[in-house]
């Protein structure tokens, strides 16, 4: 990989920062070696830096900056940092008028040191960012690139004109980790566009900020079609399918994001949602409230007290009038309407519908589990798949179904991903608030689709 590098010393005045450095995430291309300088005052403690070169001199055993030939000059695609420092000293760069006293005046000895560089020339960009995505990317990218970094370095070549193929070999990941890169991406800028303070809209253009909770939050069984939000990985887009999705969106980045004590990306629906009221714009043009689905009418209170509680409209509501969990009360596990002629199953979804699993997740806990026992049970029974009358524990049950019930793709997968991720190894459901609410975001949709 390295044999078509070179190692040569260039005069500091041939090199120039790179403009389209993964650290700096910005909405609008910095235009000047200045700006850039700015940017790393503002954001990199660039002045830390300075002092200590300063002080201590070039370190002879540092790693040596990465350079592309560009016409007649080179760009610094790894270790920008250090080269504007050197420029900076030498007085070949100014730094902008809020931090010119962070620079010191050295020696004339040190910046004669300073003027030139021992540096890597790679062949091409391409070449040196695979290198780099190698030390900066995935879980290790947070100190280097940050998540935003990372995810526009991937984003910005691709609308440059790169194939997913070639992103991925250029990164050195996967193409379908591409394609999950891209549309995290594209999230964060959906979210640019709504309508913000200008004090939520500072929190959301810092370069430190984590975009990732509202990401894994939609991630979560069900959470995006609830929100009305679907990522089209196959063409690369963002679809929002309901009236009241940019509306939700912008809800789940206030609270996830923006809000110093909001709930956590494993938060449910109700959770983030609650209070929730939107303005949709009907079929026919006119304007109607819509509550969040899982969230209460504006007038409600805010407490625990369900009886005290007026729940807001409910989009989900069928030419019946019957109801589904787009009605649900906070820390509630279910609001479906039982079509099914069974009593244990009516009293089980009576309670769900009632029970506060925050003050009481071991009651949630055991709630969840007998409603899943019950429905495949009665799946088992209608399908006649256990015709020996074995006696089935809540894993068995849900292996017999997943094997022989010939159920939907998305219910087998929705029991797939419920046994190998909210059974312990005893086969029960963990009785901790958090993990019962993704245990039941998990398995909503079965339950809705067969209660």
């Amino acid at each position: 990989m390295y044999e078509k590098f070179k190692y040569e010393r260039l005069a500091l005045s041939l090199i120039r920062l790179d403009d389209r450095n993964p650290r700096i995430v910005t909405q609008e291309k910095l235009l000047s070696e200045e700006a850039i300088a700015g940017y790393f005052f503002e954001h990199e403690d660039l002045t830390s830096f300075v002092k200590t070169i300063a002080t201590e001199g070039r370190n002879p055993g540092a790693e040596r900056p990465y350079v592309v030939k560009d016409g007649k000059s080179y760009v610094v695609v790894e270790g920008n940092t250090r080269v504007a420092t050197y420029k900076l000293l030498t007085g070949q760069l100014v730094a902008p008028d809020p931090y010119k006293t962070a620079v010191p005046l050295v020696p004339q000895a040190m910046r004669d040191e300073l003027v030139s560089v021992e540096v890597a020339i790679a062949p091409s960009r391409d070449a040196l960012m695979t290198i780099m995505a190698r030390a900066h990317f995935g879980r290790g990218d947070k100190s280097r690139w940050g998540y935003l970094g990372s995810r526009k370095a991937v984003y910005d070549d691709w609308r440059a004109g790169k194939s997913i193929a070639q992103l991925s070999n250029v990164f050195g990941r996967p193409q379908g980790q591409i394609r999950d890169l891209l549309i995290e991406y594209m999230l964060y800028l959906e979210a640019l566009k709504l309508e913000w303070t200008p004090a939520e809209n500072e929190v959301l253009l810092r370069p430190s900020i984590e975009f990732n909770p509202p990401v894994r939050f939609l991630q979560s069984t069900g959470h995006k079609q609830l929100v009305g939000i679907e990522f089209d990985k196959v063409n690369l887009e963002l679809k929002f399918t309901a009236g009241d999705a940019k509306a939700k969106l912008k809800r789940l980045v206030k609270r996830t994001v923006i809000d110093d004590n909001g709930p956590s990306a494993t938060a449910s629906y109700g959770e983030v949602f609650v209070g929730f009221v939107a303005q949709t714009t009907e079929p026919g043009g006119s304007s109607a409230q819509a509550a969040g689905e899982h969230g209460v009418d504006a007038n409600s209170a805010d407490g625990d007290d369900a009886g005290a509680q007026t729940w807001g409209p409910i989009s989900g509501t069928t030419a019946g009038g019957s109801t589904g969990s787009e009605g649900l009360k906070p820390n509630a596990l279910f609001n479906y309407a039982v079509t099914r002629n069974d009593l244990t199953l009516r009293q089980l979804m009576k309670e769900a519908k009632g029970l506060n699993t925050k003050s009481f997740p071991a009651a949630g806990s055991a709630l969840l589990r007998s409603v899943v026992e019950v429905l495949l049970k009665l799946v088992i029974e209608k399908k006649g798949i256990n015709s020996q009358g074995k006696l089935l524990d809540l894993e068995g049950a849900v292996n017999l179904v997943i094997g022989q019930a010939k159920m939907s793709a998305d219910d087998t997968k929705i029991l797939k991903e419920f046994k190998s991720s909210h059974l312990s190894t005893h086969a029960t459901v963990v009785p901790n608030h958090a993990v019962l609410m993704m245990a039941r975001d998990c398995i909503d949709a079965f339950v809705k689709r067969n209660v």
